[in-house]
């Protein structure tokens, strides 16, 4: 277990003074038992007094350093061997000791993204096979705890556990990272560490630091400021800037001010304590988006002199809540019972409005559940909300800001309460699952800074390997826009244009109707495959089958690709299917031959733009057929 050794610690309650200091010695994070210490350019870091000489001693050396005027200190140990074991000790000057046990150098990667990185080994196929054969001492994980906060941490708040593989630990684990190290360590036979830190549902704006957010983020940057000092105050002025979004995106009127006969014309609301897709409604049976709630409460002149705690239950997922016309409160989250305070001076004596922006992002949506809905003050008295109506707003409003303390799509808080406290270590690599929250938004610029951003944390040698979205959603019977697609389009585009990033397309093991894929494994074993390929140095393509270039041919357009291992192959057909020839007026399907690393296409000579494997989710039959890759999916400028 790790120890901390201490003659302070000893004295300290018999000598005044001493128990200040007994915790001065501190190691960063990611040191705890058994830990996967980095083989090349591990860095054992943490705080002591300032000033204070540091011994750090294991693994057959010994190092000094001393701690700087903030207490800081840093060691970077030699090269080591792969597979070394033994332990870890730091002490200080004034005899702490702080020792790490069951410490194995080999290599360690961050695994981070959004649901499909954090759906955990018991939800993926054959869970229980895998669980029951997973005892692996050389493949170990540790996992931080999701902790959104507006600004940087220099500790994890939770430290995290350092497990081995086995059937009793790996339920948990995030399936993605697991299958990916465990392919990797059978590949490499050399122990492999995993960090996961992810959060469902986050948007990439989420994990980018505070510097890297900046020039376009710069408010939101404002807003968390205050946020960290003041939370009712931000969000006052989070709902202000609410209202000017509406405004500028021509939404109708002032809703979260509507006078009394305003709300007269909205409609009333069949019950409150149910989801609004249980309301009978057809509009709203599958709907996903935002409406407007609104109530009374009738208040004596006594309590609308008071100041008040507005209570509304449980609201499914996120709502931005006005009294009389004033912001008081946002929230994100469907298990969180909302209570704003209401200061003095915003209420009045008589009928008193309360009005909601909830947003649905999906399944179920709306206020729900039997919590009183109330007006709560400070003489025990309350006064119930009567009267609920409702209103959708139109198609161009239906998705309203969120607050940049938002934990699933704000900014920089998973990067200041996860990622910022993991200091400088030197992480071989990332897996990067992330990109669902971002449909519709340009992504290729936001990955690149993502790249940039951590790199700049845990070292510019960092490799990147991103999943490319899996198929999800409706299956296309006519070539069709999609936002799927274009995302996916937009990965592949900032993997190339990076220096050592790799792309593990998803494209073939997903489900139409789930978003949430159980075919990890695979997923797993073609990034573990990637980087064996690009940091390693085993043979083959890392990404598989990319487009290289299209080029008119007479009638036809010759589409090259490059990473083919063996030839292109077609399954299920003569040829391959899901190409289009895209011109000004739209796009077809056409004809293809699969030829060594090229595709032919047929009666194409007309086509701007070529694509391939377009949709939400699109049938792709092309594969290399000796590496079994598929094709990654692409959109390509014609050359002629």
């Amino acid at each position: 277990m790790r120890q901390l050794i201490m003659t302070a610690a000893l004295l300290a309650h018999a000598v005044p003074g001493l128990a200040a200091q007994a915790s001065d010695l501190q190691l960063d994070s990611l040191f705890q038992d058994h830990m996967v210490l980095p083989r090349q350019g591990a860095v054992v870091s943490g705080r002591a007094a300032a000033r204070e000489a540091v011994t750090v001693s294991g693994f057959g050396g010994s190092w000094k350093t001393s701690a700087d005027g903030a207490g800081r200190f840093s060691v970077t140990l030699p090269s080591l061997p792969a597979g070394q074991r033994g332990s870890l000790a730091v002490s200080s000057a004034r005899g702490q000791r702080v020792t790490l046990q069951d410490v194995v150098s080999g290599d360690v990667f961050l695994c981070s993204g959004q649901s499909n990185m954090q759906l955990s080994v018991n939800r993926a196929l054959n869970a229980d096979t895998v669980i029951g054969t997973s005892s692996n001492p050389d493949l170990r994980m540790a996992t931080v705890a999701v902790d959104p906060v507006p600004a940087p941490r220099t500790r994890l708040a939770k430290p995290v556990v350092w497990q081995a593989a086995a059937p009793g630990t790996i339920k948990d684990w995030s399936a993605t990272c697991y299958f990916f190290g465990k392919e990797l360590q059978r590949r490499l036979k050399l122990p492999i560490g995993l960090v996961h830190a992810s959060l469902g549902g986050s948007n990439l704006t989420a994990w980018l630091s505070p510097a890297a957010s900046l020039p376009d983020y710069a408010r939101q940057q404002e807003l968390l400021k205050l946020y960290a000092s003041d939370p009712a105050a931000a969000s006052i002025a989070f709902g202000k800037e609410v209202e000017r979004w509406w405004q500028a995106s021509n939404g109708p009127g002032r809703p979260w001010s509507a006078a009394a006969a305003e709300l007269a014309s909205w409609k009333p609301a069949p019950d409150v304590a149910r989801n609004w897709e249980n309301w009978g409604l057809p509009e709203l049976s599958g709907y996903d988006g935002s409406i407007w709630y609104a109530a009374s409460a009738r208040l004596t002149p006594a309590q609308a002199r008071q100041a008040a705690t507005l209570e509304l239950g449980l609201v499914d997922e996120v709502d931005t809540t006005w009294v009389n016309g004033q912001p008081v409160g946002f929230t994100a989250g469907a298990g969180t019972p909302r209570a704003y305070p209401v200061a003095a001076g915003m209420l009045k004596a008589g009928d008193n409005t309360v009005v909601l922006n909830v947003l649905d992002l999906w399944s179920y949506g709306g206020m729900y559940g039997d919590a009183p809905r109330r007006l709560r003050f400070a003489d025990g008295s309350v006064a119930p909300l009567t009267g609920w109506r409702w209103q959708m707003p139109p198609a161009a409003n239906r998705y309203p800001p969120r607050a940049p303390w938002d934990a699933m799509a704000g900014v920089s808080v998973l990067h200041n309460g996860m990622i910022a406290p993991l200091g400088r270590f030197p992480f071989k690599g990332a897996l990067w699952y992330q990109g669902e929250s971002n449909v519709g938004s340009p992504y290729q610029g936001l990955l690149a800074r993502l790249f940039r951003d951590w790199r700049s944390q845990f070292g510019e040698d960092m490799a990147f390997g991103v999943v490319q979205l899996a198929n999800f959603g409706a299956r296309p019977a006519q070539p069709v826009e999609s936002g799927w697609a274009r995302l996916r389009e937009e990965q592949r585009r900032a993997v190339l244009a990076d220096r050592n990033a790799v792309l593990a397309t998803a494209i073939d093991v997903g489900d139409p109707g789930d978003i949430h894929p159980a075919n990890k494994q695979v997923v797993g074993e073609r990034l573990a495959r990637a980087f064996a390929i690009r940091l390693y140095g085993e043979p083959g393509s890392a990404s598989g089958p990319m487009v290289k270039s299209a080029t008119v041919q007479g009638e036809r357009v010759l589409v090259e690709f490059d990473g083919v291992d063996g030839a292109l192959l077609a399954y299920g057909a003569a040829g391959p299917i899901g190409f289009e020839a895209c011109t000004a007026s739209g796009c077809r399907w056409v004809e293809a031959r699969a030829a060594g690393s090229q595709v032919v296409l047929s009666a194409a000579a007309d086509a701007e733009r070529i694509r391939y494997c377009w949709g939400d989710s699109p049938t792709c039959t092309l594969y290399d057929g000796k590496s079994g890759l598929p094709a990654v999916p692409f959109e390509q400028d014609v050359k002629r």
